[in-house]
């Protein structure tokens, strides 16, 4: 009978390659969605549409890296504790770390909203650019929380030894990696189809 511990699995080659694999196509499926997203906004909304993607960009990085740090923070702690059979001290630092992305996630979604304005006022973007900007950016903060939610569960999924289920979640997800979706919202400024 194989070992279900993960914890107590020797380190060899296959045992890290379970572990690496999954994240690894993870990261190049979502290279392509990125990729194939910017196609289809491009093509089917226009070139204003995709510059306000792109100068998103940064935005929503911060929101990604901010998960990123806490889950791979958080997910060492974890598998360091329930490789201590400290499985109490475990389920509360994972409790904790959950109630950290949710504040961490409100607290971006309110200076998200309250600073947006003044950050692409002072690119000197076109009303058109601007507008896409505004009201993609302010689609994208609703879902800050269940952002940071979700790659915190995808890596801890990770650390608990269901790395194969961590590739499949987010495959299901829409608002993974870049956060780009395949279609804007409706704009006040008229139709954004080509």
């Amino acid at each position: 009978m194989e070992d279900t511990n993960v914890y107590g699995k020797p380190v060899t080659l296959k045992n890290i390659l379970k572990f690496a694999v999954p994240t690894i196509a993870m990261t190049v499926f979502m290279s392509f969605y990125t990729m194939v997203d910017g196609l289809f906004v491009s093509n089917l909304i226009g070139t204003d549409a995709l510059s306000a993607i792109n100068l998103t960009a940064p935005v929503i990085q911060l929101v990604t890296a901010v998960s990123t740090m806490l889950a791979t923070g958080g997910s060492a702690v974890i598998m360091k504790k329930m490789g201590e059979q400290k499985h109490q001290e475990a389920k509360e630092d994972f409790t904790f770390l959950i109630l950290v992305n949710v504040l961490a996630g409100l607290a971006m979604w309110g200076i998200g909203h309250a600073a947006m304005g003044h950050i692409f006022a002072g690119m000197g973007l076109s009303a058109d650019v601007a507008g896409y900007c505004m009201e993609y950016l302010s689609h994208y903060l609703w879902f800050t929380v269940p952002i940071l939610l979700m790659n915190n569960f995808t890596l801890y999924m990770i650390a608990s030894g269901k790395a194969t289920l961590s590739l499949i979640w987010p495959a299901l997800s829409p608002q993974r990696g870049s956060g780009r979706a395949v279609s804007l919202p409706p704009s006040p400024m008229g139709s954004w189809s080509a």
